[in-house]
């Protein structure tokens, strides 16, 4: 564990050549890359490849739109909807979505809880989007958070019969975008294109290098973004190839309310915003899925218990950015700071 006291904290970029919420991609290539850009997944999704063609990238937003409309618990006719709706009957399911489902209830198994994709319906009591400053009612949220258990989800993978208890919904936005990651980068591979950069909304995929060197993906600063307006502000690069790099902050969406800020970062013990003495947590693995997820569950442990669960793993590593400013990194973690 290595930590350093920084004046400001962080989210994710990609320098030079795109922007994204989480994270900032920074350093362009001389290769003319070939980009697509849609609105998918409540937010904006940028591929771009840089050995490949136009076709490549357009099957690749092809496969964002199709398991959007899978997931999306809104779209009439989702698997996800479909689920929600059912009352506490069995429901068969593209393989896909049972296969996703599995891996969020793996992560919640692995966070004790911490990360629950059965959150949806504390996350429907509140509004984080409209600007309307409004608490839910605590009546409510107390009924809504005894909905919340993922031992309340069934999966039958082998079948893609998946079966919630009668009152619970879910929620897999903390961790469907990590999913997609992976399989559009497993798109690209399976085409032959091997330097290519995935941005869903912040949840970045550096496939291959950058010309035989690593990308480098900026670290958003949260404190800049939450209080200085400066969205673009760094607290730390990383240096990545073949490898997923997922923020969460507090910066992203929220409300402040007689001075105190709440964030959509949910903790399913309490049905509140998750007050962890963390600004943002950015989570580096080979496998987006878990990453995501994990950057979720780790921001609702907190840095000691979140450091713990990233050192018993292989493969993942983690930044954490406290409250003061801070920068704790795992052991196996390469970055500079700003």
């Amino acid at each position: 564990m290595r930590t350093f006291s920084l004046v400001r904290s962080v989210g994710l970029f990609f320098l030079g050549t795109c922007i994204a919420a989480g994270s900032l991609i920074l350093e362009g290539c001389t290769t003319a890359p070939v980009t697509e850009t849609g609105f998918y997944l409540d937010t904006t999704v940028r591929i771009t490849v840089y050995d490949g063609g136009r076709e490549d990238v357009q099957a690749a937003m092809e496969a964002v739109r199709r398991y959007d409309s899978l997931f999306s618990p809104t779209q009439e006719g989702s698997d996800v909807a479909r689920l929600n709706a059912a009352g506490g009957e069995a429901v068969t399911v593209d393989p896909e979505t049972a296969l996703l489902i599995s891996k969020a209830l793996a992560v919640s198994e692995l966070s004790n809880g911490a990360y629950d994709p059965t959150i949806a319906p504390v996350v429907q009591l509140w509004d984080f989007r409209s600007g309307t400053a409004v608490l839910p009612e605590p009546e409510a949220l107390a009924q809504a958070k005894t909905l919340v258990d993922y031992h309340q989800v069934q999966v039958e993978e082998d079948a893609s019969i998946v079966r919630l208890e009668e009152g619970a919904s879910l929620d897999l936005g903390g961790i469907a975008k990590g999913y997609i990651a992976d399989q559009v980068r497993a798109l690209l591979l399976d085409r032959g294109v091997t330097s290519a950069l995935i941005d869903l909304g912040g949840n970045i995929y550096a496939v291959g290098d950058k010309e035989g060197q690593d990308w480098t993906i900026g670290v958003r600063d949260p404190k800049a973004a939450l209080y200085d307006d400066e969205a673009n502000a760094l607290a730390a690069r990383l240096p990545v190839r073949n490898s997923s790099v997922v923020t969460s902050g507090v910066y992203e969406r929220g409300f402040r309310l007689d001075g105190v800020w709440y964030h959509h970062l949910l903790d399913p013990a309490t049905g509140y915003p998750a007050r962890s003495g963390l600004l943002s947590v950015t989570i580096v693995s080979a496998d987006s899925a878990l990453a995501d997820g994990l950057s979720t569950a780790c921001f609702v442990l907190g840095q000691e218990k979140g450091l713990e669960l990233i050192e018993s793993l292989g493969g993942v590593e983690a930044l954490f950015i406290a409250e003061d400013g801070t920068l704790t990194a795992s052991s196996g973690l390469s970055y500079t700071e700003g």
